[in-house]
């Protein structure tokens, strides 16, 4: 299996992972993955008696060039280390969420 191939298996399953532990109530996580444009997003939606809850919880980019690009990480589950848990190298992640001058700075933290 190739590099792009064991990411997006590993992405997959890190996500899916996220969103059954992430349904509760009548808010629900709806997952997104688009394997060919590399594009991976989780989605809380839902209402809570008259609250609407509709947020990006995650967004994950896999670029040609094996780069995983966490775009957004609204969890509080460490969606990098899980990537990393599953086989994708550190130096493969980039935490987009950060400006271009702190990413090297919030690798050590986000992995």
């Amino acid at each position: 299996m190739d590099r792009l191939t064991e990411y997006q298996k590993a992405i997959t399953e890190a996500l899916t992972e996220v969103s059954q532990n992430l349904n509760y109530s009548a808010v629900e996580a709806l997952l997104s993955i688009d394997h060919t444009h590399g594009q991976y997003i989780l989605i809380a939606d839902g209402w809570e008696g008259s609250k609407r809850h509709y947020s990006t919880l995650a967004h994950i980019e896999l670029k040609n060039n094996a780069e995983v690009w966490l775009r957004c990480d609204n969890t509080d589950l460490e969606i990098g280390q899980m990537l990393i848990l599953r086989g994708i190298a550190p130096k493969d992640i980039v935490p987009a969420f950060y400006s271009p001058a702190m990413r090297e700075y919030a690798l050590q933290k986000v992995c």
